[in-house]
This record gives C-alpha cells, sequence and structure tokens, in this order.
C-alpha cells in the first residue's frame, strides 16, 4: 500500500561527477561520457536536449569501462524509485558506515508501506522504519549493471561536526514517529562525518546508566553497558544527513545471528578503517553518502 503527494519536477542536472578528462582515443569524458562539445552546450540545452544526451551515456559508460555513472535521475524521481523498490519489495536500503549499519530489507512477503509527503518518504515495517527526505542536490550513482545504486547529496551541505566521544543527544525530535520523540536518543561518536550510529531508549534505569558514561569512547561504554543494552535491546538508528532507518528487532547476543527482516550490524574490527562507505562504492568527492540501495542481500 502506499500513499503520495506530488513532488515538483526538477530540471535535468549535469552528468559532470567532477573527473573533467577527454579521452584521447574516443574524444569522451572519462567522468561524464559527454563528448566536448555536448560539455560546452550543455547550459544552453533544454531539456529534451539534456534528456537526448543522457539517453546516449548509458552505452558510453560501459564501452569506456567507467567505474561509476551518474544517473539522470532528478531528486523527486529518486524519491518515486525508492518508493518503487519498497512497493515491489525489491533489495535492502542500508545506512550507515562500514561496520555499522542499519539495514531494511524489503523482501517479498514482508508487510511493508510506504507513503511520499511533500518532503520526505517514510517506509514502514513491524520492525524498522526507513525515511528518506527530498532534495532537489540528491543524487544517484551506480557502480555496474543490476548493482548497487548509492543516493549520495552535496558534501557542501553535508554535516561537518563529527562526534567521537559518546553524547547524548536528548529527546528524539527527529523521529520518525512522533510517538518517539520524547524518548532519549545517545550517539556513539564513531567520528564519521556523513553518518552517526545511535541508540534511543524511553526506558529511565538504561536512560540513566547511559547517561553517566556520556565522554566516553564507545568501546569503553560497551565494556561497562553492553550487558544492560543487549538486555533492553533498545532502538537502533542510523542516519545520515537526509536518510534514517530505526531498526526495532532484538538486538542478538555476542557470536548470535541476527534476526530475519530488519536489523543492525555493530562490527567493530570493520570501524577502524575510517571509511564512510564500502572502498568498491566510493564516490565523487563532490557528493556525501546518504543511503545505498542493494539489490539483493547487502554483502556480510
Amino acid at each position: 500500500m502506499t500513499t503520495s503527494a506530488a513532488l515538483p519536477p526538477r530540471s535535468r542536472h549535469s552528468p559532470c561527477i567532477g573527473v573533467c578528462k577527454l579521452d584521447e582515443a574516443t574524444g569522451l569524458c572519462l567522468g561524464c561520457a559527454r563528448s566536448g562539445a555536448e560539455i560546452a552546450s550543455w547550459s544552453s540545452l533544454d531539456e529534451q536536449g539534456r534528456d537526448a544526451i543522457w539517453q546516449k551515456l548509458p552505452e558510453r559508460v560501459a564501452s569506456l569501462a567507467l567505474r561509476v555513472r551518474l544517473m539522470p535521475w532528478t531528486g523527486s524521481e529518486i524519491i518515486e524509485w525508492t518508493a518503487r523498490t519498497i512497493i515491489d519489495r525489491q533489495g535492502t536500503w542500508v545506512t550507515g558506515m562500514p561496520g555499522a549499519i542499519a539495514e531494511f530489507p524489503c523482501e517479498p512477503g514482508r508487510d511493508l508501506t510506504v507513503h511520499i509527503g511533500a518532503e520526505e518518504l517514510i517506509g514502514r515495517a513491524d520492525d524498522a522504519l526507513f525515511r528518506l527526505r527530498a532534495s532537489d542536490r540528491l543524487r544517484a550513482f551506480a557502480f555496474e549493471q543490476g548493482g548497487p545504486i548509492v543516493i549520495g547529496f552535496s558534501r557542501a551541505r553535508a554535516n561537518d561536526a563529527p562526534l567521537s566521544q559518546f553524547t547524548p543527544l536528548g529527546p528524539d525530535q527527529n523521529a520518525i514517529d512522533a510517538r518517539h520523540n520524547r524518548e532519549l536518543l545517545f550517539d556513539f561518536g564513531l567520528g564519521r562525518r556523513f553518518s552517526r550510529f545511535c541508540i534511543r531508549t524511553g526506558n529511565a534505569e538504561l536512560f540513566m546508566r547511559l547517561n553517566q558514561l556520556a565522554g566516553l569512547p564507545w568501546g569503553d561504554v560497551f565494556s561497562k553497558a553492553g550487558a544492560a543494552i543487549l538486555a533492553e535491546s533498545p532502538a537502533r538508528v542510523v542516519e545520515s544527513q537526509l536518510a534514517r532507518i530505526e531498526v526495532f528487532s532484538p538486538i542478538p547476543p555476542p557470536g548470535g545471528k541476527s534476526p530475519a527482516g530488519a536489523h543492525t550490524h555493530f562490527l567493530p574490527q570493520f570501524l577502524a578503517s575510517g571509511e564512510e562507505l564500502p572502498s568498491a562504492l566510493a564516490l565523487p568527492d563532490y557528493a556525501a553518502p546518504v543511503a545505498i540501495f542493494y539489490p539483493g542481500p547487502p554483502p556480510a
């Protein structure tokens, strides 16, 4: 089931990804696959002319074996496409960083709904919520035919004050459902600029215990309160600048298996890299990661 409100149309953006070098053999740009003449004329073209160039690019990108391809979708088209993946029960949406992610699977048989409002898309399941906020600066990047698609956003507009210690954030006024906005949010302080991993609780006892750990590195928090967190299994909230996944399924014990459906992974051995994205999905320098769509299950 889906409900929606029409999103405003946007002009077709440029295919440029900031790699501006013409291939000597073909005369095509090794970043966007346009010819020099197409690049020079882009600003003077109407929408029909721009669309005509976009239609030529997939074949050129394949012939040049380019690593990443910017999709032609506008911000509103990205929202509509995201809704379709949920409606059609296709793939899995992921937010977070290597080692600390949340997954919102859109598998066949799951009870899912999606709503498109004027400013955001919200996907709902019994065990999780997913929100993607609309922006004309949303961009979609593809890495292989039928492979993952990364939704990106302008780095210039992304948060630039990462937390590096366990931090109480107060009531979760940004909660997807208003019924959660009085529950207390804690950021683990993983030091990433473009995403964060949090837990949220309405349990007064757990809140008091976690509040006493403010300012500690996340590893110390786990050593001092890991058992209490596991016992309470609070909601995990993983978000980027424009995307958020809230997961309500139980946290498995150490060495246990994640439950079917929505879940989170917190794997310290992968956090040491400091990466914002898997290296195979690195974006152009101007783009910050928002969310990843995997057509199949995400890699372990």
